[in-house]
Order: C-alpha cells, then structure tokens, then sequence
C-alpha cells in the first residue's frame, strides 16, 4: 500500500478517502479514519479469492473499478495471495500459496461463482480437488467469509433448473455467516465498498435478511426508477424498439423485475456512472435477488425472463379494466374500482419475493 502512496499526492490521497467516505453514506467526519485505514491495510488480513461456477464477470467488474483503481485494489488496498484470474503464479505454486495461507489463518475467503455439489462436487475441480472441498476448508479458517456475485451467493445462473450440477452458494455449502454482495455480475462499488467497510471498522456491515449489505440493497429499485410515472399512468412498453421504450413507459409488461428488486443501480449507475439497465431501455432481471433467474409464480412455475411478475401482472389487469370501464359509470362504482386498483399497485410496489435460497426451496418441496 505504502508502495502505491508513493505515486500521489497527500491531497489526492485525502480526496479519494473523501470518494471512499460518499461511496460508504458516511459524513466527512469519517475521512481521516479512512485514510488511517487505508494507509495501514498492509497490516489487514490476507485475501484469498476462489473461482467456481461462473463466468468470471464479477472479477472482471472488480477491475472496472476506478476510485480505487485495480492496481490499488490488487497490490494495495487488499493482501491478495490469492486470485486466479489476476495472478502471476500458476500449478503447484499457486495452489501451495493458498494451502499455505489457509494453515496460517486471519484471511479474508472471497467465493466467485457456484459451488457444484452433485458427484461429491466432480463438476469443478482445482489442483485434484474439488471445489467444494477447497471452499469448505478456506471458509473454516478465515476471519471473513464473503460471497461476490449471485452465482455464489445463492446459485444464480448455474443453478438454474434443473440444475444438473447440485450448484449452491457459499452459505449453503459452509454455513455460518457469509457476507452476500450479489449482482450478475456485483457492481465494483459494492465490492470495494464492503471491503473497506470491514478494513474501517473490523466487522462486516449490518445486512439484509438474505446476508446482502443494507448501505447497497436497502432500497427496491422501483422507489427511485425513472418509468415510475409510466407505471403509475399505465403507461406500459408493449414491443422493444419502438417510440415508447423511449418515452419512459414502463416495461414491468416486458418482464421489469424492478418492484421486488433491491439494489441502488438507479443512484449509482454502472460503467463509472454512465447507466444501468431499465435506463437503457432493458428490463431489470432482477439479478440481485436470491430467485434468480427463475422466478415462480403462485403455483410454482418458472415465469418467463419477458413475462410481467404476477403482482405487476395483477396491476396492470386492473388499471386496463378501469381506464376501459370508467367513462358511463357513476362516482361510486368508479371510485370503487380505483381503489382496488390502488390496492394493486400497492401490493405491487411492495411486494417482497419468497427469499428462500434454491436449495430452501429444494427442501420445502419434499
């Protein structure tokens, strides 16, 4: 770290603490801490990062990252000795740094991708071992266990039906408490911010009920979405590409999973602050969610990435059927069906998905 410090300012230095302060909702009060914290993370324990199941996309967000930037994640912010895709080392030398860090204790245990269970976790081996193995021996002997993207956090996208490979995320498979910052892939804030979080005040950030940060997932992303109006007035994107996915109409028709998702994307934007997703005329997938990718209806069948969530369905139904039957009824009735309307909308707005892990689910179900 103090190798890095070398190549700025003191006033740089301070000012990017200050970015670090903002990035955490915490009062400029809190800077000359951050700085002492990041001045002294040479001392902070070590980092091992393992890949599973994935696609590497989480760690190709991390290093998207410009306040810090990768070389002040990598060489100093953080002690890696270990990440597969950022590292110099190969073979036997690298898996001896990790069974080496592992023995000596006090590290940091980052998960990126899936954990394979089935076949006694042969679906993803490391070095002859599985891992399964490796993610249950490096999660007893950290000091935090954290799980990056939504492939390690519950499943995401490996363990989608059927799920041939038993996927899991890391809870499932170590239990104890694990640190979940989901995403498809985790935005580079979430993961730095965390990290800092845990560098500033040596414990892990007050979470959600699915393990998730609060300071990140507090919110759903429909509170502060920009075709809110849409969805208010009923004005709905019927096909992408045309006139109306560029007049903010809401796309909750086209399979928008922004009511019951919980994440800051519309505030902090991706790509250093340029966009995210339902802004740039796509549907939220709502990937930061433990359901994803297959969300259920009531009855329990997978609803299809473009097809509205049953509460957005519901509202929808109800506010055609007002707009068509208003005109020629009398102030009761019309009074009457707007407030089922307005019922609607409030479950929809509201609504909160099962919450239950894949396996949770696998588990209620025999």
């Amino acid at each position: 770290m103090r190798e890095i410090l070398k190549g700025i300012s003191r006033r740089d230095f301070i000012k990017h603490s200050a970015s670090m302060a903002a990035l955490l909702g915490l009062s400029e009060l809190y800077v000359p801490q951050i700085a002492a914290a990041l001045e002294n993370a040479a001392k902070k324990p070590a980092v091992l990062w393992l890949n599973g199941s994935g696609c590497t996309g989480c760690t190709v967000s991390l290093i998207n990252s410009e306040h810090p930037t990768p070389a002040e994640i990598v060489l100093g912010i953080l002690s890696i000795r270990y990440m597969e895709t950022v590292m110099a080392a190969s073979g036997h030398v690298a898996e001896k740094q990790f069974e080496d860090t592992v023995h000596e204790g006090g590290y940091v245990f980052v998960m990126e991708g899936a954990i394979p269970t089935a076949e006694n976790g042969a679906y993803c081996m490391i070095g002859g071992k599985s891992v399964m193995e490796i993610a249950k021996e490096a999660a007893a002997n950290s000091v935090y266990n954290v799980a990056v993207g939504s492939c390690a956090c519950y499943g995401g996208i490996p363990a989608g039906d059927p799920n041939p490979t038993g996927c899991k995320g890391l809870k499932d498979v170590v239990g104890g408490t694990v640190v979940n910052i989901p995403g498809c892939p985790a935005h580079p804030d979430w993961m730095v911010g965390t990290i800092t979080h845990i560098l500033l005040f040596g414990e892990v950030p007050e979470l959600d009920e699915h393990g998730r940060p609060k300071m990140f997932f507090g919110k759903v992303i429909h509170e502060n979405c920009q075709r809110r109006t849409g969805y208010e007035l009923g004005h709905w994107v019927k096909n992408f590409g045309e006139e109306e996915t560029e007049m903010d109409y809401c796309m909750g028709g086209k399979g928008c999973r922004g009511p019951v998702t919980h994440a800051d994307c519309p505030s902090r934007l991706w790509n250093s602050g340029t966009n995210y997703c339902i802004a740039a005329s796509a549907p939220c997938a709502g990937c930061v969610e433990p359901d994803f990718p297959d969300f259920k209806d009531a009855d329990g069948k997978i609803i299809s990435l473009y097809a509205p969530i049953p509460e957005v369905a519901k509202y929808k139904e109800a506010l055609e059927a007002e707009v068509e039957h208003k005109e020629g009824m009398g102030a009761g009735t019309a009074a009457a069906l707007g407030a089922v309307v307005g019922a609607a909308a409030g479950v929809a707005g509201g609504y909160a998905i099962s919450g239950k892990t894949k396996s949770e689910e696998k588990e209620g179900e025999k």
